[in-house]
C-alpha cells in the first residue's frame, strides 16, 4: 500500500507501467482495477492499451496481442507469450462477488484513489467504504492475490490511514518534504517578504532574500522529488495553497478536523482617508475601494440543536481593492427571522452601495424572492413618505448556484485568510469572528459559509446572474 503526494506519478508507475511489465512477463492472470468513480477506472484500460497498441518496441519484443480484435472499455484480454490475462475496470463501493477469469479469482486488485475528496468528510460514507473493502474487495480473490492500494491520504479517519495500521498490509508512505529547514527564522522573515501583498517586488525581493541566505536556509532540508520540487517550491506551494490543504497532499498528513482553519488574522482599521492595515500601516483609499455583499439566511423554518433557538443569519458586506484583497467590513449575524435580516440588505446597501450581492440561487428561489420584493417595496414607500428625492433602491442581486459541499468550500479560504488576502475590521461582531475562528470545530459556520460566498464573488469565481428589480419592487 502506497501514500504519496499529489502529481508524484504514483498511479503512472502502479496503473500504467507496472501492469505493462505483469502482462510481458506473464506475473498475472487477472487484474482487477478500482477508483472512486468507474469512469476513472476505465481510463486506466484506456491508458494501458493506448500503450499497447502503440507501443510498437514492446509488441515486436514481447510478441503482444489482444485475443478480441475490439478490445472493450471495461474489460479486455491481452495474451504475450502463450499467457493470457485479463483486464477489468469497476467503480469503488460495486457490488462484485463470484469474479473468476477461466480458473481464476482475480490474482492482483489495484485500487487507486479511491476515495473521494467530497465523501471523506462524512463519517457515515468513510465507515461505509471501509465495509465494502473489509466484505467485498478482501473476499474477491485467493490466498495469493496481491490488493495494492495507491492513493493521498485525505482524512486521520480514511481508509488508507487505517491500513497502514493493519499488520495484513506493508505500507509506505512518501512526503514531499522529507526533512523540514533547521533554521526557521530565515524562512519566516523570507514569508513575510513573499506573503507582503503591499510590496510589488515582493516575488523578486523574497527570491533575493532567498539568494543571499540560501546554503543557511537549506541546511537540514531534504525532499522526495528535488528534479521536480525543490524546497523553496514546496515553501511556496505552502504558502499558497495553505498548511491543511499541504500536509494533506503533499506530506500524507492531514491534520485534525478540529484545529482551527485560519490561525493568522489580518485586521484593518477604518480612518478618514481609507482602511488602514495594521500589520504593514498600509492606507488604501476610499476612490480605491468597491463594495459588496452576500448573505447566508436562516430560512425560519430550522432551529438549531440547543435551546430550540432560530439559526443565525448571516450578511456579511466587504470592499475589495486594486490590488484584490478583500477587506470584510460590515456584518449582521444573527438569530432572527427573514422579515428582519431581509430589511438589513436594504440598509446595508444605502450605506456600501454595493457592486453585486449574492445570494445562493436555490433559498433566493423557493423562500427569499417574494420577501425581498414585499421588504423593498415597504422601505421604498417609506423612503418616498418622509420626502426622499431618491427613493428607489436598486440592490444588484446575483443568484449563485452552489455547486460544492459548504466545508469543502470554506477549507479554500485558509491560504487567503492566513496569508492576508482577506483582512477583517475591528469592529466586526463578536458572534461572527468567533464563527470565522473556531471553523470547523464551532458551533456553527453561517459566518464562514458568508464569507465564502463573498470571496467568490469578488473573485468571479461564481458565474452569477444578475437579477433586475425595477424601483416599485417588480422583476
Amino acid at each position: 500500500m502506497d501514500g504519496a503526494p499529489r502529481g508524484y506519478a504514483k498511479s503512472t508507475i502502479k496503473t500504467l507501467l507496472k501492469p505493462i511489465h505483469d502482462i510481458c512477463y506473464g506475473i498475472e492472470k487477472y487484474i482487477l482495477f478500482i477508483s472512486s468513480t468507474k469512469p476513472q477506472a476505465i481510463q486506466k484500460l484506456k491508458n494501458i492499451r493506448r500503450e499497447l497498441l502503440g507501443n510498437s518496441f514492446l509488441n515486436d519484443v514481447y510478441g503482444i496481442n489482444f485475443i478480441s480484435s475490439n478490445p472493450g472499455a471495461e474489460a479486455f484480454e491481452v495474451a504475450c507469450q502463450g499467457n493470457a490475462l485479463l483486464m477489468q475496470a469497476v467503480g469503488a463501493g460495486t457490488e462484485m462477488r463470484g469474479l473468476i477469469y477461466g480458473e481464476s479469482r482475480p490474482t492482483k486488485i489495484l485500487l487507486d484513489d479511491v476515495e473521494d475528496s467530497e465523501e471523506i468528510h462524512n463519517e457515515e460514507l468513510r465507515e461505509k467504504l471501509r465495509d465494502w473493502f473489509q466484505e467485498v474487495v478482501s473476499n474477491l480473490g485467493d490466498i495469493g492475490t496481491n490488493i495494492e492500494l495507491v492513493g493521498t491520504v485525505l482524512h486521520r479517519d480514511s481508509l488508507l490511514m487505517k491500513l497502514t495500521k493493519n499488520p495484513s498490509y506493508t505500507a509506505k508512505t512518501y512526503k514531499a518534504v522529507i526533512a523540514w529547514a533547521d533554521n526557521t527564522v530565515l524562512w519566516d522573515d523570507w514569508r513575510k517578504i513573499y506573503s507582503n501583498i503591499d510590496d510589488e517586488q515582493r516575488a523578486h525581493n523574497s527570491d533575493m532574500f532567498y539568494r543571499s541566505n540560501v546554503t543557511e536556509m537549506l541546511k537540514g532540508t531534504e525532499v522526495l522529488w528535488p528534479q521536480k520540487e525543490s524546497y523553496l517550491v514546496l515553501m511556496k506551494e505552502l504558502v499558497e495553497k495553505g498548511q491543511r490543504a499541504f500536509m494533506k497532499e503533499k506530506q500524507n498528513a492531514p491534520l485534525p478536523s478540529e484545529e482551527s482553519l485560519f490561525d493568522k488574522i489580518h485586521w484593518y482599521r477604518e480612518t478618514k482617508d481609507g482602511l488602514l492595515i495594521e500589520s504593514s500601516g498600509a492606507v488604501i483609499p476610499w476612490k480605491d475601494l468597491y463594495a459588496y455583499g452576500a448573505m447566508d439566511p436562516a430560512t425560519g423554518e430550522s432551529r438549531s440543536k440547543s435551546g430550540g433557538k432560530l439559526d443565525f443569519s448571516c450578511i456579511v458586506s466587504g470592499y475589495k481593492d486594486l490590488k484584490g484583497r478583500l477587506f470584510v467590513h460590515k456584518d449582521y449575524t444573527k438569530r432572527v427571522r427573514p422579515n428582519i435580516y431581509i430589511a438589513q440588505i436594504f440598509e446595508h446597501h444605502l450605506v456600501m452601495n454595493y457592486e453585486k450581492f449574492a445570494i445562493e440561487y436555490n433559498l433566493y428561489r423557493n423562500l427569499l424572492l417574494e420577501n425581498i420584493l414585499r421588504e423593498k417595496k415597504r422601505i421604498e414607500q417609506e423612503r418616498k413618505k418622509s420626502g426622499v428625492t431618491d427613493w428607489g433602491i436598486k440592490v444588484p442581486f446575483y443568484e449563485i448556484d452552489q455547486r460544492e459541499k459548504k466545508e469543502k468550500r470554506i477549507f479554500t479560504l485558509e491560504p487567503k485568510v492566513n496569508n492576508g488576502w482577506i483582512l477583517f475590521n475591528r469592529t466586526l461582531s463578536m458572534d461572527f469572528m468567533q464563527m470565522v475562528e473556531e471553523f470547523p470545530s464551532g458551533d456553527h459556520d453561517d459566518g464562514p459559509d458568508a464569507l465564502e460566498m463573498l470571496w467568490s464573488l469578488v473573485t468571479n469565481r461564481y458565474e452569477g446572474k444578475p437579477i433586475p428589480l425595477d424601483p416599485m419592487g417588480s422583476r
